[in-house]
C-alpha cells in the first residue's frame, strides 16, 4: 500500500460504490478507530501530566487554589 495522500472526496467516491452492509460495518470500523485514537491521547496526555507533577513543572490541588496562585 502506497503512502500517497487520497482527497476525502475520493474516498467517498469508492464508499458509495459499496454496498449498505459494507457501509455501515466501515462506518464501525471507523467509530471504533475514533474512539481508540481518542482513548490513546487521553492515556497519552495522562502520562504527560504525570511526568509533569513528577518534575515539579505542575501541580495539584482545588479550584480554589488555582484561584489563590492567579491572584498573587
Amino acid at each position: 500500500m502506497g503512502t500517497e495522500a487520497v482527497s476525502l472526496n475520493t474516498v467517498l467516491e469508492y464508499v458509495e460504490k459499496l454496498d449498505i452492509e459494507d457501509q455501515q460495518y466501515l462506518q464501525e470500523i471507523i467509530h471504533r478507530r475514533l474512539i481508540d485514537a481518542k482513548r490513546m491521547a487521553i492515556v497519552s496526555r495522562a502520562k504527560q501530566a504525570k511526568a509533569n507533577l513528577q518534575k515539579h513543572k505542575s501541580r495539584s490541588g482545588t479550584a480554589k487554589d488555582l484561584l489563590a496562585d492567579l491572584n498573587g
